[in-house]
């Protein structure tokens, strides 16, 4: 802006004032004394200021007039130039929040597609393992029939009788078989319990994960809610304090080692539940094969004893019949005996008689001729013979005696082998046919 002029030539007066006007030196002094004729009384006269002060003062309200335009201007340059830069800085932040969150919701979908198929895999193997148990428990519940039928074979062998009732090889591999089956069901019953175990842990799992899934869905569902806003979306509020909700938030590490521990700890379930069914499958099959072969054992033994019973009951018969035999022959001969005995009645009266009519002679005819000495001789061989075959009878009957004993024993004998025999082959062995042996494997496995 141009410089006003300064005045410097002096007020020239009109030629009225200048006749009434005394001629003064200064410009002050005009100006005085333009009061005084005014009439203005000289104490109200106010003090003037210079031309130079007017001059500089509009020159400084000039400058300070373009000094302030200046930096107004500078300042409008400064807010936009800073209305732009926080604006692309909004919204290049907006971006960055927006590919974040695009990140963000990538990942949480990958972990989710991770728990997701981890859930699946721990279902199958819950199912599995559950399947597998109820195998177990099948097996367990099917040694009841086997465990009772040995029993029941060891009870009826009980009721043999006499020499009969023996500690066989029978009796030994019955208890073998028991002892055998109440160790499998141990066994067993540890396999259930261990199932159990793993079931329990892998239903701790599978909860984890559902929670895990849970979470993961609602994060999904709020970061692609926060995805899709925008300035013009509606239902936008402004949180006066942010911070208040950073409270309860955790780490990305912290985040992600939670589900990878989710993820581990279920696979390492799943991989001791698969270890657990194969035991499973190995103690049920390998007690099986061991109980089916003790199985054959004993009825092996059972024919080998049946054989041993037959044979000796065989035997007994052979002898029984053979004693009979002689019994007969003895009891002929007894009787022949007998009409031998009695046959001497007869001769031995003639003979007596004879001797006793003889003896009547008289005085010198009783001598003793070859008459009187025969029968004498006869009489006493009649005697003799009598007495030989009394001798002879009696000891036939001790023989006959002897083998009635005998045959009763042998008849006892006999009678106890077929009740032992009707125990074994009717009883016990009949019982164990009942078993159909596939050992106590359930069907279907």
């Amino acid at each position: 802006m141009a410089e006003l002029p300064s005045i410097r030539e002096p007020v020239q007066m009109t030629s009225a004032y200048s006749t009434v006007l005394p001629s003064y030196g200064t410009k002050r002094d005009v100006g005085k004394a333009l009061l005084q004729t005014l009439g203005a009384p000289s104490n109200e006269i106010r003090d003037r200021k210079a031309p130079t002060d007017w001059s500089a003062a509009l020159n400084m309200h000039v400058r300070l007039s373009d000094k302030d335009k200046n930096k107004a201007e500078t300042q409008r340059d400064a807010s936009n130039r800073l209305i732009k830069e926080l604006d692309q800085k909004t919204k290049s932040k907006q971006a960055e929040i927006n590919r974040r969150l695009q990140d963000r919701i990538t990942t949480v979908a990958y972990w989710k597609q991770r728990l997701t198929t981890e859930h699946a895999a721990i279902c199958q193997e819950i199912t599995n393992l559950t399947m597998s148990k109820q195998k177990t428990q099948q097996a367990l519940a099917s040694t009841e029939l086997p465990t009772e039928v040995s029993t029941n074979c060891l009870k009826n062998r009980e009721n043999r009788e006499a020499i009969d009732l023996v500690q066989d090889l029978v009796d030994d591999e019955l208890i073998n078989e028991l002892n055998m089956l109440s160790e499998v069901q141990k066994l067993l019953s540890n396999r259930i319990n261990d199932s159990d175990t793993r079931l329990r842990n892998l239903n701790d799992c599978k909860s984890n994960l559902e929670y895990d899934i849970r979470d993961k869905e609602e994060c999904l569902r709020l970061d692609e809610h926060c995805y899709k806003l925008n300035n013009g979306s509606a239902g936008l509020q402004q949180i006066a304090q942010p911070s208040l909700y950073d409270g309860h938030t955790s780490t990305v590490d912290k985040h992600e080692s939670f589900s990878q521990d989710n993820l581990e700890k279920s696979e390492i379930a799943r991989v001791m539940s698969c270890l657990q069914r194969e035991l499973n499958e190995f103690s049920i099959n390998k007690s099986n094969d061991e109980l089916q072969k003790q199985s054959e054992l004993v009825g092996s033994m059972f024919r080998l004893r049946l054989k041993e019973l037959t044979d000796a009951k065989t035997g007994l018969d052979g002898q029984l019949e053979k004693t009979n035999q002689e019994i007969s022959s003895v009891e002929d001969s007894l009787h022949q005996l007998r009409e031998a005995l009695r046959s001497k009645d007869g001769p031995m009266k003639v003979a007596t008689t004879r001797f006793a009519v003889r003896a009547k002679r008289p005085n010198v005819e009783q001598t003793r001729d070859y008459v009187h000495g025969g029968l004498l001789s006869e009489i006493n061989d009649i005697n003799g013979s009598q007495e030989a075959l009394k001798q002879q009878i009696a000891s036939a009957e001790e023989t006959l005696h002897r083998l009635l004993k005998n045959k009763e024993r042998l008849q006892q004998d006999i009678a106890i082998k077929k009740k032992s025999i009707q125990i074994d082959e009717q009883q016990c062995l009949r019982l164990r046919k009942t078993l159909s042996w596939r050992g106590f494997r359930p069907a279907g496995m």
